[in-house]
């Protein structure tokens, strides 16, 4: 029986139907039918990607997951016969990234079947220069003629999708990979080894925690993995350190390490605002374990993940957990750019102002102050629309600024 591909929590719940606005990113599963682990892995990539990165009120933001598997049974366009699956349209997207498990059937009874209705793909390719992406997974140890000359990904476990520790790694590795792609387009001549993390820590008593973590996301995922700008190793004598911190930040994302003292340090509030105000995804990991006198106000707004440490004195942080705030980074950082694309487009022509998070007052000043004296645009953020009592708050402070989540301003 063929599957019909997920459709996207955001297409479904949040896009008027009268606005037919295209799929910022599709993601395919092909397989063999006599692939025994296909069904597994299409479960396993339809639950990580009917949801990304941040979720208010059972709202949530995914990317559609189809697969390709059994022959279609007919004739179609470049694929003749009637052995090949249905055939992938990737004009439907902006973006398409397709997983190809490459199993002994695949690669060993079936070759030349799967070559061509590859070649049919990348064909398209070729007249969407850089948009869209091949990931080959290797079930078995021979690299297909398909994926000769491309950076195959090799599970290190035979059953992937029922383990959980491999499931986030592979994750990690696949956001690493889209969010890298999409920046470089494709093009082999742009250098970029992975997505920037900047690890924001509090030196009194987070700064042994974060480089556990600099060291287990370099550790774990090698080439494959993002890339972590952690001070006492990125910078170098002379350097400045605003101008660094801001250009890492800039060109990444903000994973906050929320200890005791993380509050009450100037230059992890300024490293907060920062994010913001360049408009970069931040996630916090919560490590706090005693009295904060004072939460800082500009952490909100924001994915946060409690982090169990061990009760040993002094035990580093869990590889695992390290993994699991790494996933989170990479896929709020998804999130954020595909609504950006997906609320840019649907809103083509407005003067509008998209912010992928709730707005909070230093948005909305940050706003104001970089359009003094022009025309002020709306202010757009994800669905659900915020509370009356925060909407009251933020509208007695700034009156001239109109604030709209997507929904609202679609229908204007």
């Amino acid at each position: 029986m063929r599957r019909r591909g997920a459709v996207s929590a955001l297409t479904a719940v949040f896009r008027p139907s009268k606005l037919r606005v295209m799929d910022p990113m599709r993601l395919y599963l092909l397989f063999d039918p006599a692939c025994a682990e296909g069904p597994a892995w299409l479960t396993m990539l339809d639950r990580a990607f009917s949801s990304l990165g941040m979720q208010r009120d059972d709202r949530l933001f995914g990317i559609p997951v189809q697969q390709r598997s059994v022959p279609w049974g007919d004739d179609q366009l470049d694929l003749p016969g009637r052995s090949h699956p249905r055939r992938i349209d990737l004009s439907q997207a902006s973006c398409n990234c397709l997983i190809v498990l490459v199993d002994a059937v695949m690669q060993g009874i079936r070759p030349a079947q799967w070559a061509e209705y590859v070649a049919s793909i990348q064909r398209q390719m070729v007249a969407r220069p850089g948009k869209d992406i091949v990931v080959p997974v290797l079930l078995q140890d021979q690299v297909p003629a398909f994926a000769e000359h491309k950076n195959v990904m090799r599970p290190r476990t035979a059953n992937l999708p029922a383990d959980a520790r491999a499931r986030t790694r592979f994750f990690v590795q696949l956001l690493n990979a889209l969010l890298v792609h999409r920046h470089t387009r494709g093009d082999s001549d742009v250098h970029m080894p992975g997505h920037g993390i900047f690890v924001s820590h509090a030196k009194r008593d987070g700064e042994d925690t974060a480089r556990r973590i600099v060291e287990v996301i370099a550790d774990v995922n090698q080439s494959l993995g993002p890339r972590c700008f952690f001070d006492k190793a990125s910078l170098l004598p002379g350097d400045d350190y605003p101008k660094r911190f801001e250009n890492a930040i800039a060109r990444g994302s903000l994973l906050v390490v929320v200890t005791d003292a993380y509050h009450t340090r100037p230059w992890c509030r300024w490293e907060v605002l920062t994010a913001k105000r360049l408009g970069r995804p931040v996630v916090a990991a919560d490590l706090t374990v005693g009295r904060i006198e004072r939460t800082y106000p500009y952490l909100g707004n924001v994915p946060s993940l409690r982090v169990t440490m061990p009760s040993e004195p002094d035990a580093p942080i869990p590889e695992t957990a390290v993994e699991q705030l790494t996933a989170a980074l990479l896929a709020e950082a998804l999130r954020d750019e595909l609504w950006r694309e997906l609320a840019g487009t649907g809103l083509q022509g407005r003067l509008v102002h998209l912010l992928p998070r709730p707005p909070e007052l230093a948005d909305v000043s940050e706003l104001v102050a970089r359009y003094t004296g022009k025309p002020m645009p709306a202010l757009v953020y994800p669905d659900p629309p915020l509370g009356n009592e925060e909407m009251e708050l933020l509208q007695r402070a700034f009156p001239s600024v109109s604030m709209l989540s997507l929904t609202q301003a679609e229908s204007l």
